[in-house]
């Protein structure tokens, strides 16, 4: 008689009393052989959970069943075979189906209907219980977090954990690295990749491993922590086999905030927030083509930026240059003063300036035009406005936090209501002091021209043998010599038929 021995030992089940792989052996060759077995098939998977079907030593026994290799099958225990009652069904019938007899340990098994009937009530209760243990876990887990402190050591780059308080506590070394890095992304205007190639160039080490990567940068930048807020019970995960798992996210009002201490303010993290959203509008791939002046092109009309934009077919769109006012959501609070100038064709500009700094190569006498320091003072005016606008806005948003404040203490309105206008509030807030930021970076703009004679040097030095060029060259021969180039359009033609005319300003390095 041939028999087949299951064992299972989850690395839980190892310090089980009974379930040791050891006790599992000899009791299951004990009892075969008191059936008369003479030979023995061990199938053995250590260290893997009884959930899942999908388990090598199983695999095997299955398949030695559908070849009928056995007489009898025997299992220390119904929950060794499976913790799923369903699976367990569906090998007690593959069993049945081959002509083996199946055989348990530690609890008797008929093949009666009212064996069967207790069989499958034993998985249902061993389904439940372990239900049970898992909710409980989850209860326990919600209830530590409510009282503020961390569930886990996620081990968050920049922090220590302190055990006691299950609370992180800042690592200053740590911290001046990730200050360092929010300060390239928000003041340097540097994307995830040059900000990785900065800081191993300067030898700095990573959080795991030897160099800085784009994706351990974006966490950092994206990481609540950061700012003083971690979320518990924000992710779901839930195992789909031994090795394998989805993690899905729970419904924001699931999720539960926990205080830790912060290493860069609000403001300076809705920042990088923004600039990481402006890096990816503005970013090569999401371009259809790459243009020469991207990045360069400013707004005559308001002395703003101005970013690639697509109309018309997608598979052979059409490319301008728009005014940032109008596509932007820096700009969310200056609505009724959004700029009114025309979109740009970049393949004309394009071709219109290369062409125009190869004639001021050949022709240096007519940099002059270009090198007086005129500045733009409708610009600047415009720009101060809007600043002021935007203080008053500040102002009015912060006596509404006020008065919030008052009816909450005043019991008017309760705890939730308030703090969901807060929050709201505090966004606004956050939001105007970003514009006034990028307004202020605009003045800066408005700086005094280099002399003719240096940019006469530095054309004659780009700008020979441009026939040569590839196109990253040609790129970067526009970037060594311009600063920006402000641009609006005058014509009045539309559609198809246009002619568009534009006055051009080349402001060089």
């Amino acid at each position: 008689m041939i028999a087949a021995l299951y064992i299972r030992v989850s690395t839980a089940d190892q310090a089980e009393k009974g379930y040791s792989l050891e006790t599992q052996l000899s009791e299951n060759r004990q009892k075969a052989s008191e059936l008369g077995a003479t030979t023995f098939v061990e199938f053995i998977d250590d260290g893997y959970s009884g959930e899942y079907i999908d388990r090598p030593a199983l695999t095997q026994l299955r398949d030695g069943l559908e070849r009928r290799e056995f007489d009898i099958v025997v299992i220390y225990d119904p929950d060794r075979l499976a913790r799923n009652l369903a699976h367990q069904l569906i090998i007690t019938d593959e069993i049945e189906k081959s002509g083996a007899k199946l055989l348990f340990v530690s609890v008797t098994f008929e093949a009666s209907p009212e064996g069967k009937l207790f069989y499958s009530m034993r998985g249902a209760i061993s389904a439940y219980e372990k239900e049970k243990i898992k909710e409980r876990t989850t209860r326990g887990k919600k209830g530590k977090a409510r009282q503020g402190k961390l569930v886990n050591n996620g081990r968050c780059f920049g922090y220590d954990y302190d055990k006691a308080n299950s609370m992180y506590i800042i690592n200053e070394d740590q911290a001046a690295i990730i200050r360092q890095i929010f300060d390239l992304c928000i003041n340097s205007k540097m994307g995830t990749a040059l900000i990785s190639k900065e800081l191993n160039n300067e030898g700095i080490p990573a959080p795991r491993g030897n160099r800085w990567i784009v994706s351990s940068i974006h966490r950092i930048l994206t990481n609540t922590a950061y700012r003083g807020v971690i979320y518990s019970m924000k992710h779901k995960s839930t195992k789909t086999g031994f090795n394998t798992r989805t993690i899905e996210i729970r419904p924001e009002s699931e999720w539960i905030p926990i205080q830790v201490p912060p290493i860069v303010d609000e403001l300076t993290w809705h920042s990088a927030q923004k600039q990481l959203q402006l890096n990816k509008d503005l970013a090569k791939r999401n371009l259809k083509n790459d243009y020469l002046l991207n990045g360069l092109v400013c707004c005559a009309r308001c002395g703003r930026k101005m970013t690639i934009k697509h109309s018309g077919n997608s598979n052979n769109p059409v490319s301008y240059y728009a005014c940032l006012t109008q596509v932007s959501t820096s700009y969310l609070y200056l609505e009724n003063d959004k700029c009114t100038a025309r979109r740009i064709p970049a393949v004309i500009l394009d071709e219109l300036v290369w062409d125009k700094l190869h004639e001021l190569a050949k022709n240096p006498e007519l940099i002059d035009q270009y090198a007086q320091n005129i500045g733009n003072p409708i610009a600047t005016v415009k720009i101060k406005n809007n600043l002021v606008r935007l203080k008053e806005n500040e102002k009015k948003i912060s006596i509404q936090k006020e008065t919030i404040m008052r009816w909450f203490r005043h019991e008017i309105i309760n705890s939730s209501d308030a703090e969901k206008q807060l929050d709201e509030i505090n966004r606004q807030l956050i939001d105007i002091e970003i514009t006034k930021k990028c307004l202020n970076d605009e003045l800066n703009l408005l700086t005094p021209q280099t002399s003719p004679t240096d940019i006469a040097m530095n054309l004659k030095k780009y700008f020979k043998d441009t026939q040569y060029y590839s196109e990253e060259e040609r790129k970067i021969a526009m970037r060594a010599v311009l600063d920006k180039v402000d641009v609006e359009r005058i014509d009045i033609t539309y559609a198809k038929n246009s002619k568009p005319e534009f006055t051009i300003d080349l402001k060089f390095l």
